[in-house]
């Protein structure tokens, strides 16, 4: 991960007094009607296959949609800081590693090949037998497969997913989601619908996806649900989309998972200045240990002060934190609270401009789209011997100097609760140091990042660059003993692209998450260029020290030794 290095400042200030909006609480959520759901009880093998893509059949775009700045007055001034403060602590941490954590990957095969969409939207989750994932199809729905989650072996599929549906949601328009509910030992999928502003959501009636069939609900929104993602929480399936303003939205799961009508309540927010493109992510729960009673719905974003806050302000950058407090008996009572800001350090969301979608390069073809609008998929939960804690990433460019070309880099976050709320308990930047001149860099985006039962944290990405490297994927992370700030160990290899992708149009999303069977091990699903028509990987990996510790779960609460840390029954 080495380039010339250069002379870096090390001092730096996280900024105690943030520019942004000061929280505010709103109260009384609009509430759709009750929603009766279409009861798919058939076996999933008995349903027709999705067809595959050939030669000559049409190629289709899933752009994300655009809408026009609040203020582009911003879009083009240099950062304060001209590298990222955090990156030399990521070096330097790797140059003392002597024995990765990491050990030879569980699983890594090919899933879901082209379909003839672009870009796949490539979603996926652990179970406890199974691993499902779903990509976008060039019929404009979204399709997923179902594996054995041990040997990679198609279970069923692939189907379509508006094959579940019924109405408005028989036509479906990708942007698919799959999830596990780990506290249910349930299935969770979903897309748009194709021909309405709807959210199509299914929810398995068992833990078995294939043969213990599944509720499909459709939620209507007041315009287009944009690149809706989804979090699991323990009194709601709570979602943030991309509409004409950015809208957090919560799905009455306990009604959902008896498949009895249930209802929606929403809340939209303030549009960021410069991007063209919001969205604040639901934080998804992990681990089997549920938040305290009563604790609200998470969502988070990101605040660069260059871009969002006028006038700028140097060292004023942060995440942003919403709570939906989620009253079902009487929306009027629910709430949502919000932006609380979260000091971090600089982070440049300037990625050639703030609304182009073309960025990151490639060998001789297009810029492919940075994502820099969005804490990327998934932000995750855990209630780890009763500390709380999110983890997360997005992308930053390290060389925020306009003159200089740019350098993508993935700033990864965990965030623990006190009594005084959340606040930032590290944060790191896994990116090429900035050299001496123009570089060819290699170029890190498009992540996600989870914890693992013992502490351990994982973050999975795009790899790519100038004139080297295609499109690929990488991994890395750190033990719960690392140095702060840093993943030092070592930036593993999951796919080593061989072509370029001929769209600009890339990823939009790729999954990490953690299989709580046995706390440690990650299950990963990414776009990459195989060749020059995109493939997709499943692969799973784990730290060495957590898998030998010993085991994580006993009645539901972390127990055991797991490989150095001392984890205790609450």
């Amino acid at each position: 991960m080495k380039n010339l290095l250069v002379p870096l400042a090390m001092t730096f200030t996280c900024a105690a007094l943030a520019q942004d909006l000061p929280a505010t609480v709103q109260r009384g959520a609009i509430s759709s009607q009750p929603v009766v759901p279409h009861v798919f009880g058939g076996d999933l093998r008995q349903l027709p296959l999705a067809r595959d893509w050939r030669p000559g059949d049409p190629i289709r775009d899933f752009s994300r949609r655009r809408t026009s700045p609040g203020n582009e007055s911003s879009a083009g001034l240099p950062e304060i800081l001209h590298f990222d403060p955090l990156v030399r602590l990521q070096v330097e941490a790797e140059g003392h590693l002597t024995d990765p954590g990491f050990g030879t990957p569980l699983l890594n095969v090919s899933g879901q090949g082209f379909t003839g969409s672009s870009p796949p939207d490539s979603s996926g989750d652990v179970g406890g037998n199974h691993f499902i994932q779903a990509v976008n199809d060039s019929g404009g729905n979204g399709r997923f497969v179902v594996y054995d989650k041990t040997t990679g072996a198609v279970l069923a599929g692939p189907i379509a997913i508006q094959s579940l549906g019924a109405g408005n949601c028989a036509s479906g328009l990708g942007d698919s989601i799959v999830l596990y509910d780990k506290m249910a030992e349930r299935w969770l999928l979903a897309e748009v619908s194709g021909v309405a502003t709807s959210l199509c959501v299914y929810v398995s009636q068992t833990s078995d996806p294939i043969a213990g069939g599944w509720f499909a609900y459709e939620f209507s929104t007041p315009s287009f649900p944009d690149y809706a993602k989804y979090g699991v929480w323990s009194d709601a399936y709570y979602v943030g989309a991309n509409e004409s303003a950015p809208s957090l939205i919560a799905l009455d799961r306990t009604k959902m998972l008896a498949g009895l009508p249930a209802t929606s309540q929403r809340f939209t927010t303030t549009d960021l200045s410069a991007f063209g493109f919001q969205l604040i992510a639901p934080i998804d729960h992990d681990g089997t240990r549920p938040p305290p009673a009563g604790s609200p719905g998470l969502f988070i974003r990101h605040n660069d002060d260059e871009a969002h806050t006028t006038p700028d302000v140097a060292g004023a950058d942060s995440l942003q934190l919403f709570e939906f407090q989620v009253d079902w008996t009487t929306p009027a009572n629910s709430t949502l609270t919000g932006p609380i800001a979260i000091p971090m350090a600089e982070i440049s969301s300037n990625l050639c401009g703030f609304t182009g979608f073309s960025c990151i390069p490639q060998p001789g073809a297009a810029d492919l789209d940075p994502l820099r609008e969005v804490v990327m998929n998934k932000p995750t939960y855990r209630n780890r011997r009763g500390t709380q804690i999110v983890v997360g990433s997005l992308v930053t460019n390290v060389n925020s100097n306009p003159a200089a070309n740019v350098n993508a880099g993935v700033r990864w976050f965990e965030l623990r609760k006190t009594v005084g709320g959340y606040g930032l308990h590290q944060e790191g930047t896994i990116a090429s140091t900035p050299c001496a001149g123009v570089c060819d860099y290699p170029q890190r985006w498009m992540s996600s990042t989870v914890m693992d039962a013992a502490g351990g944290i994982a973050t999975a990405y795009n790899y790519a660059s100038d004139t080297t490297n295609h499109p690929g994927l990488r991994y890395t992370g750190r033990l719960g003993n690392d140095p702060f700030g840093t993943m030092p160990q070592g930036e593993q290899i999951l796919a080593t692209g061989v072509a370029s992708n001929p769209s600009f149009l890339y990823g939009a999303y790729n999954q990490l998450t953690l299989d709580d069977g046995d706390g440690c091990t990650f299950f990963y699903t990414g776009e990459w260029n195989p060749a020059a028509n995109w493939g997709t990987k499943i692969a799973a990996f784990r730290f060495q020290e957590c898998a030998t510790g010993g085991p994580i779960f006993a009645n539901g609460f972390e127990s055991g030794n797991t490989g150095g840390w001392s984890v205790a029954l609450p």
